[in-house]
């Protein structure tokens, strides 16, 4: 039933508004979304203190941190967050550099509707298999 889908709330954190205005709506328009949109590594945490996040999505530029520092932050804060990044590197250097930090996924520096979709289906997946396959929280 619809009624009993989970809306994600997603907290997208950096200073490429326009950029990261464009992906949250993409995201708001493929699946079930709230998004609070962030420029700083602290908002990021004030969110997480406040409010349950489920997926935070970092962009190349934060008010306050480095990209890779606040997610090694953000980790030690909370292990069980789930985490995008916005990065120009290369595949192998960005693996290189997130490595041990649990992060979902790769994202290009313009994220597009397709990145967008990907991104939920890796969240529904997961979800899938923390919570059966009987969950209803993220089902379509």
């Amino acid at each position: 039933m619809r009624n009993e889908e989970k809306v994600l709330h997603i907290v997208i954190a950096g200073r490429e508004h326009d950029v990261l205005s464009r992906f949250g709506a993409e995201l708001c328009r493929t699946g079930r979304v709230r998004i609070t949109q962030v420029d700083s590594a602290a908002a990021v945490l004030n969110c997480i203190k406040a409010d349950c996040v489920d997926l935070v999505v970092v962009g190349q530029s934060l008010r306050d941190s480095t990209p890779i520092d606040f997610v090694t932050r953000l980790v030690q804060h909370n292990a069980m967050i789930n985490c995008a990044m916005v990065s120009a590197m290369d595949e192998n250097d960005f693996h290189e550099a997130t490595e041990g930090l649990g992060v979902l996924m790769q994202l290009p520096p313009n994220p597009s509707a397709d990145d967008a979709s990907a991104l939920l289906e890796k969240i529904k997946l997961l979800a899938s298999l923390l919570c059966g396959h009987n969950c209803k929280g993220l089902q379509q």
